[in-house]
């Protein structure tokens, strides 16, 4: 394609977005209605607070307004047919490229020109709020979650220090640049290597213009970053006050603590602690509060790349998994257990799993654990939703391993072992927990790095804790046994002494994995 044509598009796609903008935002709609009294399309929220219409000011004094589903569709394909393609732009008309065969980005031109070929793309379940338009999506040779996948990879290209576009247009404070890569579906709770997240950025840097237009974009606000400082720390520490106050009216956590055991509250001045906790009574949006669009995204996500590893000893299920991958270009199988893998396929009595190392190692990992009736359901044409088949429990349908994991890394949370350190005595050779449980030391801690904890290689001294081991655990409930424990000596038989100190316990490795199988800091027996 020419720079001329490519031009008439990049215009054409233009023209068309602007029909689907929002007369009162100026952004993509967002559940769009149509004004009977002008016909102008606004985001259905804006409707009830207007006395006039933002576009030819004629008053709506009466005005009623009609929804249209196919109107949903055009916003979602054009939203990601605009940010699969923007990209290109400065590619394209850089007059520093001599020509396009010279450009350095052409590989992902050919990405582009690949997913826009005619070849036979997977059709996989996503959340039902989507499935009034499949019909509408099937009939693009992109499908939804091939779209998201490539899409993906391009918003969250990241550089060397981990920031994606983002991260930068936020800490640069550049507001158009911000508003752009939203409107693009940017993700905005991306942590960059030292886990900051774009609300950090702008939190720091005092922009509450910033602040709210990221919280009106499905931005967590109790995101931890580095060394677990929330945005609501950043904010009381930088001694923003008006950001604190937004924060908190979206959901920010007063009492959240960082590694260190502080919290918002107890960082604030007296006269600013009155304020924000004003705040928090008032709200409406509650701490615990997880917007279900975000976690529809998030599972659509997962549709992008799917590697299974079968534990099922039945043929049947091994030979339809196989003969499923010829069907679903987002489908792989793994021979064996590894870094790969994304999806567990066990067998599943009444959506009960029983407990396994291969369990184990899936939910610290954050997979997703399904019964062998998703491979049975699932057919040449269409894989099945994961959240209908995802098992119920571990053992028993109270330890919800799975799902807790699952919910966590959508969260943007630290693993359930951060700010724990383990020691794992006498561990020296196996140890069968269980028929399908054996453990060794080398296999204790892989399960506690993994999931966010730290390996000790001596036994810790209760009396000459170092500085830098001295951390609150993130997941310890509030006022319970573990709220300060920092040090767990892990044994399999009796073990003396038998520390019991705020700081610093010993408990069986039966204790360790029942943490795992409910992926929850469990009090101690």
């Amino acid at each position: 394609m020419s720079k001329t044509e490519y031009h008439h598009l990049f215009k054409a796609l233009d023209d068309m977005n602007k029909c689907l903008f929002c007369v009162e935002c100026h952004q993509f709609c967002k559940n769009p209605v149509t004004l009977n009294k002008c016909f102008h399309l606004i985001c259905s929220e804006h409707f009830p607070s207007m006395s006039h219409c933002p576009k030819c000011k004629v008053s709506l004094e009466g005005c009623i307004t009609w929804s249209d589903d196919k109107f949903n569709v055009a916003v979602h394909a054009a939203k990601n047919l605009t940010a699969m393609i923007e990209p290109f732009k400065e590619n394209i008309f850089c007059d520093s490229v001599v020509s396009v065969d010279e450009s350095p980005d052409m590989d992902m031109v050919a990405k582009t020109n690949e997913c826009l070929s005619d070849k036979p793309l997977s059709n996989t379940k996503v959340p039902k709020r989507t499935a009034a338009s499949k019909q509408d999506i099937n009939n693009s040779t992109l499908s939804l979650t091939s779209n998201v996948s490539f899409l993906s990879k391009i918003a969250e290209k990241r550089n060397n220090k981990g920031e994606t576009a983002l991260h930068i247009a936020c800490r640069m404070g550049k507001a158009d640049r911000v508003a752009k890569l939203l409107s693009e579906g940017a993700s905005t709770n991306t942590k960059d290597n030292a886990g900051w997240t774009p609300l950090h950025e702008v939190v720091q840097n005092g922009r509450q213009d910033l602040v709210r237009l990221l919280l009106r974009h499905n931005t967590l606000v109790n995101v931890p970053g580095q060394a677990n400082e929330t945005p609501l720390h950043e904010a009381i520490r930088y001694n923003h006050i008006d950001i604190a106050k937004d924060l908190v009216a979206h959901g920010a956590d007063i009492n959240a603590r960082n590694c260190k055991g502080e919290t918002p509250l107890t960082l604030a001045a007296p006269e600013i602690r009155a304020i924000i906790q004003d705040a928090a009574a008032k709200r409406i949006i509650t701490e615990d509060s997880f917007d279900f669009e975000l976690v529809q995204k998030q599972i659509e996500l997962d549709c992008e790349d799917i590697r299974v590893y079968c534990m099922s000893q039945s043929h049947a299920i091994t030979n339809k998994l196989r003969a499923l991958t010829k069907h679903h270009n987002n489908l792989r199988v793994e021979l064996k257990f590894n870094n790969k893998v994304t999806h567990l396929i066990v067998d599943a009595d009444d959506g009960i799993c029983d407990s396994s190392l291969e369990v184990l190692q899936g939910i610290v990992n954050y997979l997703w654990i399904l019964s062998t009736k998703w491979v049975t359901a699932s057919t040449d044409d269409i894989l099945e939703s994961f959240e209908e088949y995802e098992v119920l429990g571990v053992g028993t349908t109270t330890y919800t391993g799975p799902k807790n994991a699952r919910y966590n890394k959508y969260k943007h949370l630290p693993g359930i072992f951060n700010g724990c350190h383990f020691y794992f005595h006498n561990f020296n050779t196996k140890y069968k927990i269980s028929d399908k449980i054996e453990v060794t030391k080398a296999i204790l801690s892989k399960l506690v790095t993994d999931a966010g904890g730290v390996a000790l290689r001596r036994a810790p001294n209760p009396e000459s804790i170092p500085e830098s081991e001295k951390l609150v655990p993130y997941h310890a409930q509030r006022d319970g046994k573990l709220y300060n424990c920092s040090h767990y000596i892990i044994y399999k038989d009796m073990y003396e002494p038998l520390y019991n100190m705020a700081h610093l316990k010993a408990l069986p490795v039966g204790w360790l994995i029942e943490c795992i199988e409910k992926y929850q800091l469990c009090e101690p027996w």
